[in-house]
């Protein structure tokens, strides 16, 4: 399958799966050995040895590496065969496999129709955000022969990339969440955006199931002649396959609302998840949920016990319990801060509101206009303070500045010391505080200071 040469060719182990570090390898992996630009995996050969990989994958034997009881599957591209491998094991598979994508909301939405098809069998799920050319090969070599089902999340930078990762994962159903602004750095635009998540319909097979929101049907409309299997649409709108009615937001505590297919009322929902934002996720995992055969009963039972991982508005409390802390530090666009905002909103109903927002990145010519918006929100919402943190993070000062919030409670801050510096001195019993930025500002910082002090 990879076309390589085995040095070892007696008793080689069986991988268990696959792994591209040591520092998260399980007994029985096979360790692709992948050169990247700050280090390079075939100097951790011997610690994947010594962890009990079952084997390594490489482009060469090192000098130092003398070992002759550990298999090594020497191959021209490490990388290359971690993907063709994966779609070898993906031909395997006859479960069926559901990818997510979209500009925000992937890695929810996901979570939650894992959580929906839990109700029907075993599940494996694309762990994090592992959606890229590295990742979701891994996830597609994880698979075990109880797997029924496989969802995927495909994450994507540059037009190609989601259809590269179809081919890799051949999925069934696939779900675009939204189309967003994210990425427009690369992309360019909203349409461009829509053109590169469109990759995903023509691989989708006549007899599997397409999954899209019905707020961008006019944005999508040059690709639907591409589709080949039965959609369904998802939305507010009742004219939606799938649609939300009776919406209740309760905070920290969740949200409720009826879930409706064609008009009809087929099951009371309750989210054990803050925002209103989250009724879109859930409907696209209940629309996938329709398209498998899912129960209403069946649904209502499923995204009552979706989890969903750290820094995804993660309601933490300081040491003394006294204030609240929002975490919402895993990743940020224009969509996803008025979301968190809204969250913050109804989190401190009466109390003092605090903003931590910082710098959202990947947004091209929609930059400053993004930021400016996110910074009128916030005075729109009646925030306390606002703090921003970074270059970019001063336009949302800008902007709040300009819709009228007062000067004395807005403050730019460098970088996330200061922020932490700024918010110990201003903080009160009381106090909810939502903390959110681009991964690459690491404003879990702040959250981790907060939480300690």
């Amino acid at each position: 399958t990879v076309q390589g040469r085995l040095e070892m060719e007696d008793n080689c182990p069986e991988p268990l799966g696959a792994c591209i570090d040591t520092r998260g390898l399980k007994k029985g992996d096979l360790f692709f050995a992948l050169k990247g630009e700050k280090t390079d995996g075939h100097y951790f050969l011997q610690k994947a040895r010594n962890k009990g990989a079952s084997g390594a994958v490489v482009a060469y034997r090192p000098e130092d590496f003398s070992f002759t009881d550990f298999p090594l599957v020497i191959v021209e591209n490490p990388v290359k065969a971690l993907q063709q491998l994966a779609i070898a094991q993906r031909k395997l598979f006859s479960g069926q496999v559901i990818a997510v994508t979209g500009s925000t909301g992937k890695t929810t939405t996901k979570e939650m129709i894992y959580a929906l098809l839990r109700e029907k069998g075993p599940v494996l799920k694309t762990w994090e955000n592992y959606n890229n050319d590295l990742g979701l090969p891994l996830t597609i070599l994880a698979l075990k022969p109880e797997h029924q089902f496989m969802v995927v999340e495909m994450g994507m930078r540059a037009l190609g990339e989601i259809d590269f990762l179809c081919r890799i994962s051949q999925p069934n159903y696939g779900v675009i969440t939204n189309i967003g602004h994210t990425h427009a750095e690369l992309l360019g635009s909203p349409e461009k955006i829509a053109q590169a998540k469109a990759e995903l319909i023509s691989h989708l097979p006549a007899q599997g199931g397409l999954v899209l929101p019905y707020a961008a049907k006019k944005m999508l409309h040059p690709w639907l002649a591409n589709i080949r299997c039965p959609v369904l649409w998802f939305g507010l709108n009742s004219r939606a396959d799938l649609s939300a009615q009776e919406i209740c937001v309760q905070g920290e505590q969740g949200l409720s609302f009826n879930l409706f297919y064609r008009r009809k009322k087929i099951s009371k929902i309750k989210l054990p998840l803050p925002g209103r934002h989250n009724v879109f996720n859930a409907l696209a995992a209940a629309t996938i949920g329709t398209h498998l055969g899912l129960s209403g009963l069946e649904m209502k039972t499923g995204l009552a016990k979706v989890e969903l991982p750290r820094m995804r508005l993660e309601f933490r409390h300081t040491a003394s319990g006294k204030v609240q802390v929002i975490n919402d530090t895993y990743n940020a666009n224009p969509d996803s801060m008025l979301s968190a905002l809204e969250v913050l909103e109804q989190a401190s109903q009466g109390k003092r509101a605090i903003g931590v927002l910082g710098d959202m990145y990947e947004l091209g010519d929609y930059t400053e206009a993004g930021h400016l918006l996110v910074g009128r929100q916030v005075k729109e919402k009646g925030l306390a303070y606002l703090i921003t943190v970074g270059k970019l993070g001063e336009i949302i000062a800008q902007g709040a500045r300009e819709a009228g919030m007062s000067a004395a409670r807005v403050y730019s801050c460098q970088n996330n010391v200061q922020a932490l510096s700024y918010l110990q001195k201003i903080k009160q019993p009381g106090d909810v505080i939502l903390v959110k930025g681009s991964r690459g500002v690491k404003m879990e910082e702040i959250v981790a200071g907060l939480v300690a002090g």
